[in-house]
């Protein structure tokens, strides 16, 4: 699997080895700001992810908030994608799911939180990639 990317700046909340290693070792992502209680990635495109750690406060906010972000990381293969976390024993949540423009599948991090793996499909009429 290439390097995941990300559409969006989620901020979400972490128990922190675990979930540190499925984003940097699994995903890919590199380590920009690694903190006591809370660590910051990079994607391939530069887009940023940020971990919270319990004793964050923001960890606390955002569980008193009930408002767990699930981000989508974009890849260029789905089915390599799946196999890769497979490998590492991350969780598939349900088969790949797919609209007009994106293929995705659901996973569960070793956090708990779920994410989501996707790949754009090619325009209508041309061919896969």
């Amino acid at each position: 699997m290439d390097q995941a990317r990300s559409s969006v700046h989620p901020w979400i909340f972490i128990d922190p080895s675990s979930t540190v290693a499925f984003f940097s070792d699994v995903l890919r992502l590199q380590v920009e700001f690694d903190d006591e209680t809370t660590v910051e990635l990079s994607t391939a495109n530069g887009d940023r992810v940020q971990l919270f750690a319990p004793g964050d406060a923001y960890f606390d906010f955002f569980r008193e908030q009930g408002s767990p972000v699930v981000p989508l990381f974009e890849v260029d293969s789905l089915d390599d994608a799946v196999a890769e976390v497979g490998r590492a024993g991350v969780e598939i949540i349900g088969g790949p799911r797919s609209d007009s423009v994106w293929r995705w599948v659901h996973l569960r991090g070793p956090d708990g939180n779920l994410y989501s793996l996707a790949e754009r499909l090619p325009p209508f009429g041309e061919p896969a990639r």
